[in-house]
């Protein structure tokens, strides 16, 4: 009886420590997994500042589990391969103790290495917030998109070769307010003043014939609510900016302005000198005879709008004429200080965890060529 006790507890003996065996290099990440995770916070609560960390692909965490595949594999599957060599002393082979043990170190690296080049995937960074002041005007730009914009006596047609004059204006101008209006038959605000004239731009490239009905050419229209949009808003600027000082009009047609809703062009103009708005004319179209000896365009209405208001008259063949008369009067318009709030990108957390995962696939191969090494 007392034999079979004896052979019971060895058996339960031997469980235990197959048991421990087996789950010793999971203790091994879990622990030096552990110490790694804690330095890398503490690194990154040091090094973030008081913006959050920004995690640019947090779906790549889910390479984690490729971490525990190697594991899986390297811990349990390679065990299982046959193996046998012969020893003359067995005890020579029982002496190796605790460097049976950590004969998985190098596999207890190699876990940790893509767990941390999981998270370096995932693209961790920090952000800061940069405050500046900007000198600013504020200008509206109000585009015909009436039926005659379909024209192409222009490249292409009226509408691309305005698209093309306003796409090159926006390039060229970083720190102003732009705002966006067009008409056909009715007018409507398309993009209200903004700072960002990227977006702008490819709200103008997306223009078409269509977007308003366009059986109708109502100019007054579209330049009365370009004016409603430079009225003084402060709830659009916030408490640390002022009003423009300075308030321009960019207005893009053929000039035959034959719709009218709630402005003449001539009433539109006189309510822009009053508040004190220059207007810029840019005539899209030939100024050619058609066969009947009229005219596809009307560039007396823009020339009038454009004296009236202090404002010029331009071409919408002749960029670099438009852009030469525009920048020189800017330079001369009084500019308004606003601040400007911008979140750019300032610390690449990856960098130190994709270098950890380096160094730790290289001890994995030094480890692998020591006394440590798996046979076969």
């Amino acid at each position: 009886m007392t034999a079979r006790n004896d052979r019971r507890r060895r058996a339960a003996g031997r469980g235990l420590r197959r048991l421990t065996r087996t789950m010793f290099p999971w203790l091994l990440v879990a622990g030096l997994g552990g110490i790694a995770a804690l330095v890398a916070t503490r690194y990154f609560e040091a090094a973030r500042g008081p913006e959050k960390i920004v995690w640019r692909s947090p779906h790549a965490v889910v390479l984690l589990a490729a971490a525990g595949l190697v594991g899986v594999i390297a811990f349990h599957l390679h065990r299982r391969r046959a193996a046998a060599m012969a020893f003359s002393q067995t005890h020579l082979v029982r002496r190796i103790g605790v460097a049976a043990w950590l004969s998985d170190l190098p596999s207890v690296l190699r876990v940790l290495a893509v767990a941390a080049l999981a998270v370096a995937l995932a693209r961790p960074e920090t952000y800061r917030t940069v405050r500046r002041e900007i000198d600013t005007i504020d200008i509206m730009l109000v585009v015909d998109m009436s039926k005659s914009m379909e024209e192409n006596d222009l490249p292409r047609d009226r509408l691309d070769a305005a698209q093309r004059v306003i796409r090159r204006f926006l390039r060229r101008t970083t720190h102003d307010r732009i705002g966006l209006v067009v008409f056909g038959q009715h007018a409507m605000l398309q993009c209200p003043l903004t700072l960002d004239t990227k977006v702008l731009e490819q709200v103008v490239a997306d223009l078409a014939i269509g977007d308003v009905p366009e059986l109708g050419t109502a100019i007054g229209d579209g330049l009365g609510l370009a004016l409603s949009q430079l009225r003084d808003d402060r709830r659009d600027l916030g408490p640390d900016n002022a009003p423009a000082k300075s308030k321009v009009v960019i207005l893009l047609s053929d000039g035959d302005s034959n719709s009218v809703t709630r402005f003449e062009p001539e009433e539109a103009a006189r309510v822009a000198k009053d508040m004190g708005v220059k207007v810029y004319t840019v005539l899209v179209g030939r100024e050619e005879s058609d066969l009947f000896g009229g005219m596809s365009v009307n560039p007396a209405t823009l020339h009038s709008i454009a004296t009236m208001t202090g404002g010029e008259f331009f071409r919408a063949t002749d960029y670099e004429s438009f852009d030469r008369g525009f920048q020189a009067v800017r330079s001369k318009l009084d500019t308004t200080k606003r601040v400007e709030i911008e979140r750019i990108p300032d610390k690449q957390m990856f960098v130190p965890l994709a270098i950890l995962a380096l160094i730790l696939l290289g001890l994995d191969l030094v480890l692998s060529h020591t006394r440590l090494r798996r046979l076969p």
